[in-house]
């Protein structure tokens, strides 16, 4: 497993604020020579020792370690891996993050116009080859500029044409290329051309990589909160106290935030009355952050990126910070527990694990994926060693999928990737249906992940301490990005080479909770 330059991008720093080794060296409390290994990778760092560091050059960890860079990073090493035939290893790419990430960031959205350019090329082909309306358009087209050609050929070529017949000739040209100006502009309004067909990536994408920028933590979030937390006073803010507070406060009705429905679950009821009285008492501040043009370029990203965040900030009124990391802690990151305990829907709870990313205060780096039974994955939030796919579908073997199988149960595993890393996964199938006859069921599978090593603080590691289980399941992110030779799920070919013997993956230890 290829691992970031930390010690290079030490280096970069030190010499940015003209700091000798010595100087850093004494400056942490460790000898030079120590110093001289880890800037040249040949020691590990991490803990307080990085800390110190950090803060010896006057930045924050995360610059160092990679994880300011997390999304870019696991981006430009999952497009490598795709192109298996290119001279650049892994190691160089990090490198390449390391030393100027504006570049490597360049060089992804070089890869992203590449990618859409030709995925745009192959639906126009499939659509003048398989849609009837384009197919109809093409040969009026061509039948139309062929009538064109002959009747002009036909005054070109015999000027002593009869005044009349050259009229009604000309005319004919005229009206016929009317009509192939009508078809032409059909095909190009049936294509749909327009400045939005060049966009580098979709709003979804770019949020996402806003959020994982961020690292799912929004410390301005948290602290305006916190402040409208204490004007409710102690304990858990219910539904009754937000429609007050919305009604007096701001004049808005409980039916109008609701649109009329109320079949809605009590944790679903809350966390929309939530929503909107942020939504109004943040607007300025949710403003602010939603206009960062590193990331968001579009409006829809911007309305998106308001939403997600707006989100946010309901999920740390109704679960303040403090409270709940100290409650999952205890109980070991029982999600059910947390979700009773707090009056918070499996999925809301699951969403706010992975923002637990205080500096000083963090709870397990968590991971987060949602699916939708056709596979169609969102709300992808990656942490380090572990990222959420963003190039197709994530491994079939995962329980995110086996989840919907048993609605309403709680799924684990413990993934052995290709390379070694080992790590625990939690899914369960929940179902968005309003209560009432008729009402279509919405299902989506929930599935957060860590590393294993943080497995004895979870309640859903128990089972893998010891015993059978303890091996672990065969897995990989992606069946494209896979280099297990034998596995029965797989659904495309690898692009990874290798020379690792074949891994049977057949057998998982998926299991309810």
């Amino acid at each position: 497993m290829v691992r970031f330059p930390t010690g290079g991008r030490i280096r970069q720093q030190r010499r940015k604020i003209r700091l000798t080794q010595a100087e850093l060296a004494d400056a942490v409390g460790i000898s030079t020579s120590y110093l001289n290994l880890i800037e040249n990778e040949k020691r590990p760092i991490g803990g307080a020792l990085l800390n110190r560091i950090a803060s010896a050059l006057d930045v924050v960890p995360a610059h160092l370690s990679g994880n300011e860079n997390l999304r870019l990073t696991q981006e430009l090493l999952e497009l490598i891996r795709t192109y298996p035939d290119t001279q650049m290893d892994e190691g160089q790419a990090l490198q390449l993050i390391a030393a100027s990430s504006d570049w490597a960031r360049a060089f992804l959205q070089l890869h992203r116009r590449y990618r859409e350019a030709s995925e745009t090329a192959m639906a126009l082909s499939d659509r003048l080859s398989q849609d009837s309306a384009l197919i109809e358009l093409t040969h009026a087209v061509l039948m139309r500029s062929t009538a064109v050609r002959s009747f002009a050929e036909i005054v070109e070529q015999h000027p002593d044409l009869e005044a009349d017949r050259r009229r009604r000739y000309a005319g004919i040209v005229a009206a016929e290329a009317e009509r192939l100006g009508s078809s032409v502009r059909a095909m190009m309004d049936l294509l749909g051309a327009g400045p939005a067909s060049t966009a580098l990536s979709s709003p979804s994408d770019e949020v996402d990589d806003f959020i994982n920028y961020h690292r799912s933590h929004f410390p301005q979030l948290e602290e305006a909160a916190d402040a409208l937390r204490r004007d409710f006073g102690d304990g858990d803010i219910g539904s009754h106290a937000l429609t007050e507070r919305l009604e007096s406060r701001h004049g808005v009705e409980l039916r109008t935030v609701l649109r009329m429905d109320e079949t809605r679950p009590e944790a679903s009821r809350r966390f929309l009355l939530a929503r909107h009285l942020v939504e109004l008492e943040f607007g300025d501040l949710l403003e602010n952050l939603a206009v960062d043009r590193r990331f968001i370029t579009s409006d829809a990203a911007r309305a998106l990126c308001r939403r997600a965040i707006t989100g946010y900030a309901a999920s740390a009124l109704l679960f303040p910070y403090g409270r709940f990391l100290e409650a999952a802690e205890a109980r070991r990151y029982d999600i059910e527990y947390l979700a009773q305990h707090f009056g918070g829907s499996f999925e809301q709870i699951a969403h706010r694990l992975v923002t637990l990313r205080r500096p000083g205060a963090e709870g397990i780096p968590f991971a987060f994926l949602r699916s939708d039974p056709a596979g169609n994955l969102s709300k992808r939030f990656s942490t380090l060693g572990l990222h959420m796919p963003r190039f197709g579908g994530a491994c079939p073997l995962w329980p995110l999928y086996g989840a919907f199988r048993m609605p309403g149960s709680v799924m684990t595993q413990l993934a052995v990737m290709p390379e070694g890393e080992r790590y625990l996964l939690i899914a369960r199938c929940v179902s968005k249906r309003l209560v009432g006859y008729g009402q279509p069921e919405t299902l989506f599978s929930i599935m957060i992940g860590c590393d294993a090593s943080y497995s004895s603080r979870i309640i859903y590691g128990d089972r893998y301490a010891t015993g059978s289980d303890a091996g672990g399941t065969p897995v990989g992110s992606g069946c494209r990005s896979c280099s297990r030779a034998d596995c029965a799920q797989r659904a495309h070919a690898s692009v990874v080479a290798t020379d690792a013997p074949a891994q049977d993956a057949r057998v998982t230890s998926m299991t309810m909770q």
